[in-house]
């Protein structure tokens, strides 16, 4: 997670337009203005911050918000099922991986293991040079893994969300991330889940 200052656009559609609130650290209020498409958000919302803080430049994170509490749900539920599916297709991947790599120690030979997983036997042969390529994970490696999957699923366990994403990600995101390196993937949907804690938090508090 980034320790840098987060600024929320809060997003609302008006009139062909994109109206924009903004707030965050240094701000006494929140400030509006609007952009034509929401691609042209974070530069606008730069340039109203540099004017209300005095400042040459602004070195922080955007986190955009829709103002529609509908289209938001929306939105976060689709972004997960997404996250969650990328996972698991990367696990798909590994469990092919190594069931090819057992099945050649195994004595069978490309075509044999091609035929049974449906793949080709040139398929089966690149996985397996792969496979020769991959340095051995240490322990400290696979310790720190470890740490991340056990906070992982502290995460979840505590993060409200609808029913049908729910029985998804427990179904099938906590069983994938657990061989999954610790790359952006998993700090992406680490974050994902914050924001989606946070943004409930404030939907319960404004209510």
């Amino acid at each position: 997670m980034s320790g840098r200052d987060t600024y929320t656009i809060t997003a609302s559609r008006s009139d062909g337009w994109w109206a924009l609130t903004v707030s965050g650290p240094g701000l006494k209020r929140s400030y509006h203005t609007q952009v034509k498409r929401l691609e042209q958000a974070e530069e606008m919302t730069r340039d109203l911050l540099v004017t209300m803080l005095d400042v040459s430049e602004i070195d922080a994170d955007f986190d955009l918000a829709m103002a529609d509490d509908e289209v938001a749900t929306e939105l976060e539920a689709t972004l997960v099922a997404r996250l969650a599916a990328t996972l698991v297709k990367r696990r798909a991947a590994e469990a092919t991986q190594a069931t090819v790599a057992d099945l050649a120690r195994r004595g069978y030979v490309h075509r044999d293991i091609g035929y049974l997983l449906g793949m080709s036997h040139q398929a089966v042969g690149k996985l397996l040079n792969e496979v020769e390529k991959e340095p051995v994970s240490s322990a400290e490696e696979a310790s720190a893994r470890s740490r991340a999957l056990s906070s992982f699923k502290d995460m979840f366990d505590r993060l409200p969300m609808a029913h049908g994403t729910e029985a998804l990600l427990k179904s099938y995101l906590l069983d994938a991330a657990e061989n999954d390196p610790m790359d952006l993937k998993l700090d992406r949907l680490r974050a994902l889940g914050e924001r989606l804690r946070h943004r409930r938090r404030r939907r319960l508090t404004d209510a």
